[in-house]
């Protein structure tokens, strides 16, 4: 899954939705499901055999060996948004670049954003994880919600086909897409490096940080490296404002030249 792609630009623009993941399956099922829907998750999981696995998560397998764990679905499921994202986009938005439309699919297929349509669905609810995993507030965690999101879009492609899958995409992560405004978010320093490295074919800048000070009044330190071995720093009070200091700094020695630096 795209991971690494937690700070995305339009998270605070998605849609809340009001339906829940009965509600989408039942969708994607279709007269596949003889009683409506009506045995609850269950009625799914008799019809559409990949789903059972796309709801567990790694923990119940490792302490279950008999289950099989979602990892693999949920890298199809990557896959089929990145697509699905990146056709609507294209489609929608003909005068933009391809840099541009980089960051755009960024901001809608990024960790934040699919977690919090999982926990709009309730598919936290559903999850099947190891008690370890459980206890520690596994199901409320944004990698795992995430994940499991995927591997539901994967499962729902494998198990009904791929107008389904498409279907379920576009009713969660593409919902209201017209609401959407490309002149706002892509603003801030991390997106404009994104920008020029994209339109340049260059791999995305790699961010990292570190927490210095303590705990009731923590400081941040963030290192981006660029391809070709530059890398510049950034400080603040959050990861996310050092990141984008860091990244303002990079922007700034690529006008001046210096990015050849670290």
């Amino acid at each position: 899954m795209g991971k690494g792609r937690d700070n995305a630009v339009w998270t605070s623009f998605r849609p809340h939705l009001t339906f829940n993941l009965l509600d989408l399956l039942a969708e994607a099922a279709g007269d596949r499901d003889p009683d409506g829907g009506q045995g609850g998750i269950g009625s799914y999981l008799a019809i559409m055999p990949s789903l059972r696995i796309a709801l567990t998560h790694k923990s119940a397998a490792l302490e279950n060996p008999a289950l099989e764990h979602n990892e693999r679905l949920e890298f199809l499921g990557d896959a089929l948004l990145q697509a699905r994202v990146s056709e609507a986009l294209f489609t929608r938005y003909q005068d933009r670049d391809e840099g541009y439309l980089t960051v755009a699919r960024s901001a809608l297929v990024n960790t934040d954003s699919l977690a919090a349509i999982a926990r709009d669905l309730g598919l936290d609810q559903h999850l099947v994880l190891g008690q370890g995993e459980r206890n520690s507030g596994g199901a409320k965690k944004r990698t795992i919600l995430a994940g499991a999101l995927e591997a539901v879009v994967a499962a729902i492609w494998l198990d009904v086909g791929l107008e389904a899958a498409a279907a379920a995409i576009d009713r969660t992560v593409l919902a209201d897409l017209e609401r959407l405004d490309l002149e706002v978010p892509l603003v801030d320093a991390k997106s404009q490096l994104q920008i020029h490295f994209a339109k340049a074919g260059l791999a995305a800048p790699r961010y990292s940080a570190e927490m210095t000070g303590p705990q009731h009044a923590p400081k941040f330190v963030a290192r981006v490296s660029l391809e070709g071995g530059a890398s510049f720093t950034g400080r603040g009070g959050s990861k996310k404002e050092a990141e984008q200091r860091a990244a303002r700094a990079a922007l700034d020695a690529l006008a001046a030249g210096g990015a050849n630096r670290a």
